[in-house]
């Protein structure tokens, strides 16, 4: 939840204060930068220390940091660059995601049910994630209207809390492996030539990145454009990412219940396909309620690659592989940074929504460039 309140608040935080599409999003690349460059370390590690314990550590330092943030703006001291430094320690916790937190899930549902049952868990999970964009978004325009920036960080604060208390009552039991220290690099090495060995696994990666450099990052335009083009305000605004989140949810529920393990290739690469012409479409609206249902179907769609981008290397991957290859993921998600750069200078050239019109072209033209390398992904 915080997540995506963290988003709306900081992205129109921070186009109040310096009116420039360029630095919300560079604000907005100061927390997926961290994904870029840690995220390989983290899943080389993440066998050889107790997962329970690294996402208390997380959660913690992010309960601690909300804590400093709000006292600095309920005092009025903040200023742009502790917001961003508070976006850097968010996307500090992000590395955890993948190769920590979402592997534990993938370990325990796999235990229980197999191969389908670590499918459906991880569909699941990606649910909750859509269902938090649906309140988040909303939830940070009314408490940024009604409160400020500070009510922002005394109620992430608050969430932080509340989740450090949910993962310490967790029960995940942790078996230490024996033997040397790990070798880091060589880990990594390993795994990026088990990736050029497995065309499914490759491919997915590909599709993660495309999607990650030229989808996701218009999310930092939608303050921008919400208030620009469709002249609204901050609750309205947040109206726009909750449409996207309330066609992935609806999405995810439908995967979760009907999808096949046969079917996750087709799922994520057509699900990327229909969230790209979502939000190209998106781009080109300039009545509130007709881009309303273009986020909805952009949300129908990614509901499809997030379900399906951690479930395929999950499950195509050996046990031994799996932390090191959903670090690599996660790698592959941090490129996002790149791409927030890159709009964030078409909007500053074009504006905000001919910005996002350019990305979602270009990264249509890669999924088409993906299919005819990689036919898996759309036959089977």
């Amino acid at each position: 939840m915080m997540r995506w309140l963290e988003m709306l608040a900081v992205g129109i935080f921070t186009f109040e204060v310096t009116g420039s599409a360029l630095m919300v999003a560079l604000v907005t690349m100061a927390r997926s930068l961290p994904m870029l460059l840690f995220s390989a370390f983290t899943g080389a590690i993440a066998d050889r220390f107790d997962r329970r314990l690294m996402l208390l550590c997380g959660l913690g330092m992010l309960a601690v940091i909300s804590s400093v943030l709000a006292f600095l703006a309920l005092t009025g001291r903040i200023e742009l660059w502790h917001v961003a430094l508070g976006a850097f320690a968010s996307g500090l916790y992000g590395t955890l995601e993948f190769p920590v937190r979402r592997t534990m899930l993938g370990i325990i549902a796999g235990n229980k049910a197999g191969t389908g049952g670590a499918g459906v868990a991880m569909t699941l999970d990606s649910a909750t994630n859509h269902c938090m964009r649906l309140v988040g978004p909303i939830l940070g325009g009314l408490v940024l209207q009604s409160f400020g920036l500070p009510g922002v960080y005394v109620l992430g604060t608050i969430l932080f809390t509340l989740g450090f208390w949910f993962v310490w009552g967790a029960r995940y039991e942790f078996t230490a492996r024996t033997g040397t220290a790990p070798r880091i690099l060589a880990q990594i090495v390993e795994g990026l030539r088990y990736i050029r060995s497995n065309q499914r696994v490759m491919g997915t990666l590909f599709i993660t990145m495309v999607v990650n450099l030229f989808g996701f990052p218009y999310g930092a335009m939608v303050p921008v454009i919400g208030a620009q083009f469709l002249g609204q305000e901050a609750v309205a605004t947040g109206l726009l990412l909750s449409a996207d989140a309330t066609g992935a949810l609806l999405g995810a529920v439908m995967i979760a219940n009907f999808a096949r393990p046969r079917h996750f290739t087709r799922i994520y690469f057509y699900g990327s396909i229909i969230f790209l012409c979502g939000i190209l479409a998106f781009s080109l609206s300039r009545w509130y309620p007709m881009s309303l249902g273009f986020l909805f179907l952009a949300g129908l769609g990614v509901s499809g690659f997030a379900a399906m981008q951690s479930t395929i290397v999950f499950t195509a991957a050996p046990p031994e592989m799996r932390s090191r290859l959903m670090g690599v993921l996660a790698v592959c998600i941090g490129v996002n940074p790149l791409g927030v750069l890159q709009l964030g200078l078409l909007a500053d050239r074009f504006g905000g929504a001919t910005a996002v019109s350019i990305m979602a072209c270009e990264g249509l033209t890669a999924l088409v460039l993906a299919g005819l390398i990689w036919p898996h992904l759309r036959r089977r």
